[in-house]
């Protein structure tokens, strides 16, 4: 077997990569160096110091090759910091991002008070419900959300339902989710391409019907549109079922609950919010 694929079977995809969690790698980068110190003190003190040497270099050496390899030294480890670990900590390192609601990080504009709720009444796109004490779509509007649909969505479709202004702007696809991005900077995302569109469409049916649409800045259009797709009743992608329930999401560091909207048939997701009960 060839040196690189026996380093291959090694390696944890799970906890290496983009996957590897930060707190964990220093942890264990920390015991390495603690226990190399220790193997070079005791091996001094019973062979010589050229030998202790030898010995703490070589012992950081293998313990570095293995976090590498596998994410962490110490078995268990991603376990334990979760357990352990504050969350305030965790959440200093932890890659995974946010959930996904299409608000833009980029704009440092101050942010207008919009509840969306009352936005979403006085533009007529949803009503007290005939019989549930809750909010429904109106008619008119759930006709023309469905009407603003669009399959293939650009760059420019996420920029003109943001109100972002801006150029050279790329939509890129990580995984499920959708990100726009200018120069590497990271302007909005989206946890799914059926989240995206129905943002698109959301905003060109807000335009005809809220008053007060074109004056918000980006960052309060992302949150009505947010709160526009809890109300979305058959995904944008498959024209399945979408269904409302809680999950817990695991990133590389910890684990939280969410409320969750998701197409039922295709599982694509359309809305993530952190639980804050």
């Amino acid at each position: 077997m060839s040196a690189p694929c026996a380093l291959d079977s090694l390696r944890q995809p799970e906890y290496t990569g983009d996957n590897r969690c930060t707190p964990c790698t220093l942890v264990n980068v920390a015991l390495a160096l603690a226990g190399s110190a220790a193997a070079a003190w005791l091996t001094a003190t019973t062979v010589g110091p050229t030998v202790g040497t030898a010995a703490g270099i070589s012992a950081f050496a293998l313990a570095t090759v293995t976090i590498y390899l596998r994410g962490y030294l110490v078995p268990g480890t991603p376990r334990l910091t979760k357990r352990y670990l504050p969350d305030r900590v965790l959440g200093w390192f932890d890659k995974a991002p946010e959930p996904a609601t299409g608000a833009t990080a980029a704009e440092t504009a101050p942010e207008e008070n919009v509840n969306p709720e009352r936005a979403l009444l006085d533009a007529n796109a949803v009503e007290p419900c005939e019989d549930i004490d809750d909010l429904c779509l109106t008619d008119a509007f759930r006709d023309a959300w469905r009407d603003a649909r669009t399959e293939d969505i650009t760059a420019e479709d996420a920029l003109d339902a943001l109100g972002l202004d801006r150029s050279d702007c790329t939509l890129e696809s990580h995984d499920d989710a959708y990100r726009l991005t200018q120069d590497g900077r990271h302007l909005a995302q989206w946890p799914s391409k059926a989240a995206l569109m129905a943002d698109a469409a959301g905003a060109r049916a807000l335009a005809d019907s809220y008053a007060g649409w074109s004056g918000l800045a980006p960052a309060s259009r992302g949150r009505l549109l947010s709160g526009l797709r809890l109300f979305v009743e058959t995904c944008p992608v498959c024209d399945g079922q979408v269904s409302l329930g809680e999950e817990t999401v695991e990133s590389c560091c910890r684990s939280y609950e969410v409320v969750a909207v998701t197409c039922e048939d295709c599982e694509a997701r359309l809305l993530e919010e952190r639980w804050q009960g």
